[in-house]
């Protein structure tokens, strides 16, 4: 099974105090018991690394470098996905929808995964299964 991770999971994950951090760590491990194979995009490692950093600081940035470059596959963001993310983004129309968003959901389209680690409803406009 592959499971593709948002943001806000991989935040969810390097925060303690997040609300769903708890959720976050026991979908986790439910995954990786279940040996799911982990995606995400180019563009939800930068915008969680972004947060990361500016909120959480250099060490936990560290950290969230070493899980994804261990844990799991990244979907680079080439100039036909980012298109077809922008081609998403106008389509949908709504503020709570960001570009890395819709990069995350065309690309698990393109490769066949249909659950999503997610903390956020909207994954499900495209059809999208979210755990979390």
């Amino acid at each position: 099974m592959k499971v593709i991770v948002d943001t806000s999971a991989y935040y969810a994950l390097a925060e303690p105090g997040d609300g769903n951090h708890l959720s976050a760590r026991a979908t986790l491990a439910r995954l990786a018991q279940g040996g799911c194979g982990l995606f995400t995009v180019s563009y939800a490692v930068s915008e969680t690394a972004a947060l990361i950093q500016a909120r959480l600081g250099l060490r936990p940035l560290r950290l969230f470098r070493s899980a994804i470059e261990s844990g799991s596959t990244i979907i680079w963001v080439d100039a036909s996905l980012h298109a077809a993310a922008w081609d998403e983004l106008e389509r949908i129309g709504r503020r709570q929808v960001s570009l890395a968003d819709c990069a995350l959901a065309v690309a698990a389209l393109r490769e066949g995964i249909t659950d999503v680690f997610a903390y956020g409803p909207h994954f499900a406009l495209w059809g999208l299964n979210v755990i979390g």
